[in-house]
């Protein structure tokens, strides 16, 4: 600014300061050279008018009442003033020139798209109306919850994990896919009353249906409150209405088929473990059932007890003999019958001690008894027979505790997927909207205006910036 203040000042002095003696056409062509030189800046006009007024000499002295009127202007002084205000009119012109480009472009770049946009938005743009549902995922455990949800104050993690995949199923291509099954989907977003900006090409492939799809609905989930908000946009008011009630009976099967997928998931996992144990209990009843066959003993226990009774019972009566012999010998001879009678029953007893015995250490069967190999033991003792059929039972034993423990859990799993059954509350019904929730027409023209000034500024910036540098 300093520098053109004194190229102004330089302007009107060289003016000023010019001989007197010089003449009008020396005086012209100072101005002309000055002009030439300077004249295209508009900062200079007054410098060139200070240029006019010495070009014509000093201004006259108005003349006393008696004396005569001046002369008028020579033909030189005439001609430096049209020149002088020609050259004026010309820099006056290049200043306009210079002025009006701004306002061109603001007018192109600012007024064009909002004056583009208010008539779109005005004439072209249709109504879309929006219709809305609110629901909530819930199970029918009432006040019941997991360990987390009772500390943090949320929502079961079940709950949680079915709002999530219903709020990802409204937007997928399942969804698309089981709406146009039931209702005319695209008809109703290709009607009529559609603009070319928002309404839907029936010729669209399904992955960009959905891509639309995503455009004219809207999922809001609530994890605070576990509630679920969903909005689809119709050209008719009852189009939403009807979207959005079709959104939530899909739903509503969602839900039933998740909960059920889940009840079943629960109970088939205690029916196997049920089917498993009834598996094992019938393999050690059938293994205890050949093992009692090849023996040929139905309890091996009972048994080998029976058998040792006995054996007490014959050392009894083998112990009472020998007392009897002992006393009788004091005073008979070894050949009295009565000696020999006692003798005789005593080795009928040690001799029936001694197959019993010998019954309970060996098998008369080695066939049978190699049977018992199977166990671990192809001896045929008595002993080795009855610690065999100890180790089935007990596999039995501990094969009908794992079935009774296995029908607990079956039917503890069968009561808890009743219990926790998830089903869908609604408790804002679709509603049929009166009137249009979208354009929002005044805004948007705004937005255009604003974006449209923002980005003619940043251009205008970046132009001056770069003719300043390459000047």
């Amino acid at each position: 600014m300093a520098d053109e203040a004194s190229r102004v000042d330089r302007l009107s002095t060289e003016g000023a300061e010019a001989p007197a003696e010089k003449s009008g056409p020396a005086r012209l062509r100072r101005a002309n050279r000055l002009m030439a030189k300077e004249g295209s800046r508009p900062q200079n006009v007054a410098a060139l008018r200070a240029v006019k007024r010495n070009a014509l000499g000093p201004a006259p002295v108005a003349p006393d009442i008696d004396e005569p009127a001046p002369a008028e202007h020579s033909e030189d002084q005439r001609k430096v003033l049209s020149l002088v205000e020609r050259l004026q009119h010309d820099v006056q012109r290049a200043t306009r020139r210079k002025l009006s480009w701004p306002l061109i472009s603001a007018a192109v770049c600012i007024l064009t798209p909002t004056l583009l946009a208010a008539i779109f938005y005005a004439f072209i743009a249709a109504d879309r109306y929006v219709s809305e549902a609110r629901f909530a995922v819930r199970t029918s455990e009432g006040q019941a919850a997991d360990v987390l949800g009772v500390m943090t104050g949320m929502p079961s993690s079940t709950v949680v994990s079915d709002s999530y995949i219903v709020t990802d199923y409204i937007l997928s291509r399942e969804m698309v896919n089981h709406l146009e099954r039931r209702i005319p989907l695209r008809q109703i977003f290709s009607h009529p009353s559609a603009d070319f900006m928002t309404g839907l090409d029936p010729t669209l492939t399904l992955e960009e249906f959905v891509d639309y799809w995503n455009d004219r609905v809207s999922v809001y989930y609530d994890s605070t409150k576990n509630t679920i908000a969903v909005q689809a946009e119709a050209f008719v008011s009852e189009d939403a209405e009807r979207i959005v009630r079709e959104i939530v009976d899909v739903v509503r099967l969602l839900v039933n088929d998740l909960s059920a997928q889940a009840r079943r998931d629960a109970v088939q996992f205690a029916s196997s473990e049920v089917a498993r144990a009834e598996l094992r209990v019938r393999g050690a009843r059938d293994d205890l059932i050949q093992f009692r066959g090849k023996n040929k003993d139905f309890d091996p226990a009972q048994t080998a007890s029976a058998s040792l009774q006995i054996v007490s019972q014959l050392e009894g009566e083998r112990s009472q003999l020998n007392s009897q012999l002992a006393a009788v010998s004091g005073y008979l001879g070894a050949n009295a019958p009565s000696v020999q009678m006692l003798k005789s029953r005593i080795g009928a007893l040690q001799t029936e001690i001694d197959r019993i015995q010998g019954e309970m250490s060996t098998s008369g069967n080695d066939a049978d008894t190699n049977s018992t190999a199977r166990v671990g033991d192809d001896s045929g003792a008595l002993v080795n027979v009855v610690a065999a059929y100890q180790e089935l039972l007990l596999n039995q034993q501990f094969a009908e505790q794992a079935y009774t423990a296995a029908l607990g859990s079956l039917e503890r799993a069968r009561a808890e997927a009743d219990r926790t059954q998830s089903y869908l509350a609604i408790y804002l019904n679709p509603n049929i909207p009166e009137a249009a929730a979208y354009p929002r027409r005044l805004r948007n023209v705004l937005i255009v205006l604003i974006l449209a000034a923002v980005a003619w500024a940043i251009g205008a910036l970046a132009f001056l910036t770069a003719r300043d540098h390459l000047v």
